[in-house]
């Protein structure tokens, strides 16, 4: 039986040190896969699993006898051989001291303790990490054989949706310093993510969703959906370093063209012929698309929620200018979609495979095995080093909430589900990926979760990252609980 919660951490005994500074030397064993076996493997999502190279040689654990602050040597060989690829005792080595590094573990009781805090030692580490770089070089190797390549123009489009969805680029790389990610690192987990997702559809091409399933979707989504307008515009430009005789002309210009829709004596796509400024849309009578699938400034928005189907708006200014808006199509359903016909074509075609399998996915992993589902949650961030953040869970129809403290969000989230549980559970390890495209992206968050001597994985997915993130610490809970009941 694990300990409840709030045990003291013990100190880790001489032995224990021994053991987290010790050296120890493996035969080197070459690991080999198939091309074929190698990329079904990869699209099945198993391949860390299934590759784990336990008996890889640990020479360069020597390494990590020497403090930190004094350097340490590179002792050269090689950890590993995929597929004809070298891992060298130095690559790996090297991320070793660069974690240590990062978080602050640079001396060696320190790093001792962390080992022995999440049931690791040297060895354990040192194969996970092993682990890890078989996966991506396996996924490389198979990438490449592929053709398979993503362009720093991909990673940036997902970069900036992904910024859009959290509320601007700033409020993201706060979001992503709680969860240790920095710009650099997480277009690293963008990139590597776009080219597994293409490697699937390159091995496995991914087929049209039914009708059924959209509809499915977007009843599951409706409130992403529901009450989406279509526009098109009239837009007179305005620089930002305008002076204010160029924006009352401006304005007096769309006022005037305003004024010629009104009175007939133009049509609106006539008027976009004549007067729009805006290059991407005047080509096409000035649609702008939908709404709820695209991201339009605040005036914009605003003003395009108080039109009905065939209104046109009063002149409204925004950063680019003054916008003439006619609300195009309109899509509402009072409880749900009945029929697909309901559906407007572009939301339709907006709607893709990966979009229904990251829900089914999220049906899957997000119910709790033992009995703990997320009802809802509250967190609150503040200028100092402490979050706080409120948890409330079912369990047999029952709510229990309690409240945590934590370095981050995420931290805090995990000590209020402790304090619900009644156990000391530990995060070991994080990962965080995209696993659909667009503003609406399925975020998946990866977790290992501790109890004692046990460990297991969690899952979790959802549009926003730290309620991915919860989920996936709730998973892993959850199947620690019921091995303990």
């Amino acid at each position: 039986m694990a300990n409840k919660k709030k045990n003291p951490e013990a100190a880790p005994t001489p032995e224990q040190r021994s053991r987290a500074a010790s050296s120890s030397r493996q035969k080197q064993r070459k690991t080999y896969v198939s091309k074929t076996a190698k990329i079904v493997l990869v699209v099945i999502g198993v391949l860390a699993m299934l590759l784990s190279v336990s008996a890889m040689a640990c020479s360069g654990l020597m390494s990590q006898t020497e403090s930190a602050s004094s350097g340490y040597k590179l002792t050269g060989g090689v950890a590993a051989t995929i597929n004809g690829t070298n891992l060298t005792e130095d690559t790996v080595t090297k991320q070793i001291m660069s974690m240590r590094t990062s978080r602050g573990y640079t001396k060696d009781k320190d790093w001792a303790q962390y080992l022995v805090n999440n049931d690791l030692t040297p060895k354990k580490y040192r194969k996970q990490l092993i682990d890890s770089y078989t996966q991506q070089i396996l996924l490389q190797q198979a990438q490449k054989e592929n053709g398979v390549t993503v362009s720093d123009e991909e990673v940036e489009k997902a970069w900036k949706d992904a910024c859009k969805r959290s509320g601007g680029a700033k409020a993201f790389k706060k979001t992503l310093k709680t969860y240790g990610y920095t710009e650099d690192t997480y277009k690293d987990s963008l990139k590597e993510s776009l080219a597994q997702q293409k490697l699937k559809d390159a091995v496995a091409p991914t087929s049209k969703p039914k009708d059924s399933e959209i509809v499915d979707y977007i009843n599951e989504n409706l409130s992403k959906y529901n009450d989406a307008r279509r526009s098109s515009n009239i837009l007179i430009k305005v620089d930002s370093d305008a002076s204010d005789e160029d924006k009352a002309a401006a304005k007096a210009k769309a006022q005037e063209c305003l004024d010629k829709i009104s009175s007939g004596e133009l049509s609106f796509e006539d008027a976009v012929k004549q007067y729009s400024d805006d290059t991407g849309s005047k080509d096409k009578k000035g649609d702008v698309g939908w709404d709820k699938l695209t991201t339009f400034v605040d005036s914009y928005q605003k003003a395009l929620e108080g039109l009905n189907k065939g209104d046109v708006s009063d002149v409204v200014e925004s950063t680019y200018g003054y916008h003439i808006i006619k609300c195009t199509d309109y899509f509402h359903v009072d409880s749900q979609v009945d029929d697909i016909k309901q559906v407007p074509k572009d939301i339709k075609k907006y709607v893709s495979r990966r979009d229904i399998e990251a829900i089914v996915d999220a049906k899957k992993i997000n119910p709790a095995a033992y009995g703990y589902c997320l009802q809802s949650f509250e967190v609150f961030a503040s200028s100092g080093n402490t979050n706080t953040a409120t948890i409330f869970l079912t369990l047999d129809d029952q709510v229990k909430a309690a409240r945590g403290k934590g370095s981050g969000p995420a931290d805090a989230a995990f000590h209020a589900i402790n304090n619900i549980a009644g156990y000391d559970f530990a995060l070991s390890s994080y990962s965080l990926n995209a696993v659909t495209e667009g503003q609406d992206a399925q975020a998946e968050a990866v977790v290992k979760v501790s109890l004692g001597e046990r460990s297991t994985t969690g899952r979790g997915l959802s549009l926003d990252i730290l309620e991915a993130t919860i989920l996936a610490y709730l998973n892993g809970v959850n199947k620690l609980l019921r091995e303990e009941i």
